[in-house]
């Protein structure tokens, strides 16, 4: 890889994360512009926020808008169409899916976009870019917006209250910003500076995910806001954030994803979140390439997280070989991320990493 041209998108214009950071809306926008905002927010979401919500919510002119749909065309042109004329601000409150929605809308209304995370299974709080889906829910591209978010409010208390399997996600799928970033860069020196700071970040933040996590998770088991929780919580919205941005394609995704995207053809991991398979999947990549240290590293590290270490803890068995071959020629397509890695791959390589994987994890 040679020195090149990328786009650097390093994060919103304000992050707030700390307790009473909601308090904060009403210090960048006016009661005016707060009377005229459009609120968007998850059921389960706002049930969670809104102890903590400002009285600015209530406000008689705001509208407040219950999203249940993907980021589609047709649902954003609908939330659109619901939030009326004379709008100020575009308010989020939720998890990914509902946060890329919302950025969405308010590029489509020219709005600034306040995001309000109630999980931290994603860095979606802090990017400038959407997913976009289709009616049906499968992923079709993503679109990085020309502007930032204005203003993200981590209010720690909410996602200490939120189911713990978001949190490991969020952990699972932050760990591969390392992983996946020594992949895609394996010349840094040649690339921009911007593409290094990214990779020392992500490097930064493996050794905060890696140190802090298994305290982090007992605190929030035992509903204790400690600077453990909060560093891991950072590490995921912003940390994950800032490292894609900073570096571009050479900071994204790699043999990880490509795992995930291919266990997704099995309808029973359908419950298991984005980056917990993203986490399994980093294990995969680490036997791809022959690391045996890593993997090492990782399934005890994993062991004491409890992310997957096994296809059966992803209700994947591994004996069953049409199942697997099935994940194996999706993860392989052509336009799978997994051929960024420097070895041969076929289908053969990678059956054997899985098991590798496996083998691996029953003798740690």
């Amino acid at each position: 890889m040679s020195n090149t041209d990328i786009r650097v998108v390093p994060g919103p214009a304000n992050y707030y994360s700390h307790p009473g950071a909601l308090s904060r809306l009403g210090e960048l926008y006016s009661e005016d512009a707060l009377s005229r905002a459009v609120w968007v927010y998850g059921e389960r979401a706002i049930a969670a926020a809104r102890p903590f919500l400002p009285a600015s919510f209530n406000a008689a002119g705001a509208k407040r808008l219950l999203f249940k749909g993907h980021c589609s065309q047709r649902d954003v042109d609908h939330l659109a169409q619901d939030a009326g004329a004379d709008r100020s601000v575009v308010i989020c409150v939720g998890g990914g899916a509902l946060l890329d929605s919302a950025k969405a809308l308010a590029r489509k209304l020219g709005l600034p976009l306040v995001a309000i995370p109630t999980i931290a299974a994603t860095c979606a709080a802090w990017t400038p870019l959407s997913v976009w889906y289709n009616d049906a829910g499968q992923a079709l591209h993503f679109e990085v917006f020309n502007d930032a978010n204005h203003l993200v409010l981590v209010e720690p208390q909410i996602i200490l209250e939120a189911p713990m399997e978001y949190l490991l996600a969020g952990i699972g799928d932050t760990l591969a910003k390392w992983y996946e970033a020594v992949v895609l860069a394996p010349q840094p020196e040649t690339l921009p500076l911007t593409v290094r700071l990214g990779i020392d970040a992500a490097l930064a933040i493996r050794d905060v995910l890696l140190e802090k996590s298994e305290a982090a998770l007992a605190d929030q088991q035992r509903g204790e806001l400690t600077l453990a929780f909060r560093d891991v919580v950072d590490a995921i919205i912003a940390g994950g954030g800032m490292v894609g941005g900073l570096g571009e394609r050479f900071t994204r995704i790699a043999a990880a994803h490509a795992v995930h995207n291919g266990l997704t053809v099995l309808p029973q991991t359908d419950k298991f979140l984005h980056g917990t398979k993203v986490a399994y999947g980093i294990l995969v990549q680490s036997a791809l390439l022959g690391q045996d240290d890593v993997l090492a590293q990782l399934i005890a590290a994993y062991q004491r997280f409890n992310l997957p270490t096994t296809l059966a803890q992803l209700e994947v068995d591994i004996e069953d070989r049409a199942a697997l071959d099935q994940v194996i020629a999706h993860t392989l397509r052509p336009v799978e991320s997994i051929h960024y890695l420097p070895v041969e791959l076929n289908a053969d390589t990678l059956y054997a990493a899985f098991v590798k994987v496996e083998n691996a994890a029953h003798t740690a």
